[in-house]
């Protein structure tokens, strides 16, 4: 019951920000119609599209961490809630240095959070994507690129904040290596995953198989001689019935007879349901003398 509503919690939270990301579009879409219609496209204009494009991006990335608000894992939650946190802080950093008059420090701690914002939103997606039936090779690669994702956005804020005045070739080509190797450990766990799902396979019967196993092995048809010897006994039994009632029965005893004459029943030696067939019943079920 408190996975259902944990699952009902996330799905309205994803539809909220959703429904924010797409009216931000919109807002940002009508203003360019109505800027091109006017033939006055000013840097108003151009502000308010940024604006509604700088709040779609960052819905974008407080989705990532609000995904994880619900998990049971402690530092799920709190990586989510960190993700919320930078992503709103970041929007309101883009809000002042776009309003503002060019303002080189706004730029720059812009620039700063929204690497931090952009990194907590990798790792949220990349964490919140693992199982616990992913392959250990999996998890290393999503942790390697988590890893990746805190360094490269490490150098990029010491880069834009100005820390670094300037950036040695070496450095440079190390900080371009980082970033292809991030973005190949962030695609590689789908599908490694993808790759491993064939050879994991859940057990159809006993202890460890899933609910939906038991409900099948449970609707599976009965063997084929066990459902052969019942259908004969079930035709000598008719055959009885109709043989004790009054009357003119024999075209259906004859029938009856016939039907179970053509069923194949069991021989001796073949199991019935883990059980040998006892030649009596089978002797009652043909009308033929056992052997």
């Amino acid at each position: 019951m408190i996975q259902h509503s944990q699952v009902g919690q996330r799905a309205t939270v994803r539809r909220a920000l959703y429904l924010a990301l797409a009216i931000a579009l919109c807002v940002a879409a009508l203003t360019a119609v109505c800027a091109i219609l006017s033939g006055d496209f000013d840097e108003t204009d151009a502000r308010v599209i940024a604006t509604s494009l700088g709040f779609a991006v960052f819905s974008a990335t407080a989705a990532s961490g609000a995904s994880l608000r619900f998990r049971d894992s402690k530092e799920l939650r709190a990586l989510g809630l960190a993700t919320i946190a930078v992503s709103a802080v970041s929007f309101s950093l883009w809000l002042v240095a776009i309003w503002s008059d060019g303002d080189e420090n706004a730029w720059r701690w812009f620039g700063s959070m929204a690497l931090a914002t952009f990194a907590c939103s990798h790792a949220s997606i990349v964490s919140g994507a693992l199982r616990g039936t992913d392959a250990p090779m999996v998890q290393l690669v999503a942790m390697a690129s988590i890893a990746l994702g805190v360094v490269d956005s490490t150098f990029g804020i010491l880069a834009v904040s100005g820390a670094v005045d300037e950036v040695a070739e070496g450095l440079a080509k190390l900080m371009a290596v980082l970033v292809i190797l991030l973005l190949l450990t962030t695609v590689l766990p789908p599908i490694l995953r993808r790759l491993q799902r064939p050879a994991v396979e859940a057990p159809l019967s006993g202890a460890g198989a899933p609910p939906a196993a038991h409900a099948i092995a449970a609707s599976a048809p009965v063997s084929t001689p066990l459902r052969l010897a019942e259908e004969v006994l079930a035709a000598a039994d008719r055959i009885e019935t109709l043989n004790a009632d009054p009357g003119n029965r024999a075209p259906e005893i004859r029938r009856d007879a016939s039907a179970s004459a053509n069923s194949p029943v069991p021989t001796p030696a073949e199991p019935i349901d883990g059980r040998f067939a006892e030649p009596s019943l089978r002797s009652q079920a043909t009308g033929c003398p056992s052997l």
